[in-house]
């Protein structure tokens, strides 16, 4: 056994400094040959024992290896690719661009056989042309949230998969204790109370355990339909990049930088709208009040002739033109004021949702930076934990490596060793999901689209 103790590798952090970013290497220790496989029958069959299990963790410099019986590598980026060759959202996005642009070509050729000119051509070409843009630039941002989707979900399984068999080292462990005491109480040594406490512990890290294992089958389901990939036929990277997040000039202004292209084309199109429909285009359109006054007016004054009955009167034709040219007028004129009236309507309306517009625009933009100012917070939070961890995990390695002293001295025993090299193992995951935490948030606020929108 004490051959065996020897061959641990103690577990640690590697830092490498690229570019001006911090890289750390977290180690997995993952040594079956299918996690899922085996880590379905942890819970009920005795495993082989901790000391066996990190004897084959290959260690290199800033890197810790897994073993994974010749498995494919499926790397983050090409889980991505093949997410994006099979997403519907993005197919669609796809269809809504050329589809845009059909229809925009088809407005442009209307435009000209109806001789349309001007301010109304422009207003007609700069919208089409920001729809396009608007169309484009969902497509970019659908992607990046798919993009997002696949690494969380990438991550949490290669951390779920850690966590079972962090898990599975400590139910050994507990496991070990329960014989120990069992022996100890038919020696008089110990309390069957105690033992049976134990024995209960066991049974609960046996629960936890199944509950994780479900989880990770879940999370399998749910990366396949995402990717079209089936992650127990691959190995996955295990290594997490940390690059702090760099800003030149002030927080404010990057945020509202970033808030900017996420509303850009919204933006503009409130503006567009609310230019053309302004003074000009209610003179333009003889829609203005003195219209509607002078329209109502003439409406009001607007009368027809009696219809003629006398068929034998010689003036009958003379007068019966006269009747329906009177008619035509009064129908003209009312309906020119009754005209004027929707038209005005429709603007006033068109108006009123502009201004609604621009007010909800000006909104947003306030929601969103304070939002972002509490992401940004959250980051440095984040940040100050990863230092936090960091620091505990050069503690933890310590501690482990003079455990590992004491145990080939014989002043502790294989448990207590074990006990030690979970604790670390456990710093590692601590690391690894606060930096998680922080890319997370990092993205939300490059890319504030992703905590936006829905």
């Amino acid at each position: 056994m004490r051959k065996n103790i020897n061959k641990i590798v103690a577990f640690a952090i590697g830092i490498s400094i690229m570019s001006g970013s911090i890289m750390p290497v977290f180690a997995a220790d993952i040594t079956q040959s299918n996690i899922a496989q085996s880590s379905v029958a942890q819970s009920n069959t005795t495993q082989k024992t901790l000391t066996q299990s990190t004897s084959t963790t290959n260690v290199k410099t800033n890197n810790i290896q897994t073993i994974t019986n010749q498995k494919v590598l499926l790397t983050l980026e090409d889980a991505i690719k093949s997410a994006i060759s099979i997403s519907d959202t993005l197919a669609l996005d796809d269809k809504t661009i050329s589809y845009q642009n059909k229809t925009n070509d088809l407005k442009e050729k209307q435009d000209d056989s109806n001789n349309v000119s001007g301010d109304v051509e422009d207003f007609h070409n700069d919208t089409a042309d920001i729809q396009l843009k608007k169309a484009q630039q969902k497509r970019d941002f659908d992607e990046d949230s798919l993009r997002k989707k696949v690494n969380d979900k990438y991550n949490d399984i290669v951390t779920s998969q850690i966590q079972i068999n962090k898990a599975a080292k400590e139910l050994e462990v507990k496991n070990k204790g329960f014989e120990d005491d069992e022996t100890r109480e038919s020696l008089g040594m110990k309390r069957l109370i105690d033992v049976k406490s134990t024995q209960l512990e066991v049974q609960k890290l046996q629960n936890e355990q199944k509950t994780n294992q479900n989880k990770l089958k879940d999370l399998e389901y749910s990366f396949k339909v995402l990717t079209g990939k089936d992650v127990n036929q691959y190995s996955l990277e295990q290594d997490i990049k940390f690059e702090p997040l760099k800003i030149d000039g002030s927080i404010d202004e990057y945020l509202d930088n970033s808030i900017d292209s996420y509303l850009k084309y919204t933006e503009q199109l409130v503006k567009l709208n609310k230019d053309y429909y302004d003074k000009d285009y209610e003179k333009d359109n003889g829609i203005t009040t003195d219209d509607m006054d002078t329209a109502e007016t003439a409406a009001k004054s607007a009368t027809k002739l009696p219809m003629p009955v006398d068929t034998t009167d010689p003036d009958f034709a003379t007068k019966y033109k006269a009747y329906t040219d009177s008619v035509d007028t009064y129908n003209n004129t009312v309906n020119k004021y009754t005209g004027i009236l929707a038209s005005r309507l429709t603007y006033l309306n068109t108006k009123l949702g502009n201004y609604q517009d621009e007010t909800n625009l000006n909104k947003n933009k306030k929601d969103f930076k304070d939002q972002l100012k509490t992401l940004y917070t959250n980051l440095l939070t984040a940040e100050d934990n990863i230092n936090y961890y960091k620091k505990n995990i050069e503690i933890t390695n310590e501690n482990l490596s003079n455990s590992k002293l004491k145990y080939d001295l014989g002043m502790i025993t294989e448990s207590a060793y074990n006990t030690e090299a979970i604790k670390s193992e456990q710093s590692d995951l601590d690391l690894r999901a606060e930096v998680i935490n922080y890319n997370i948030t990092k993205e939300k606020i490059q890319k504030p689209w992703i905590a936006f929108s829905n």
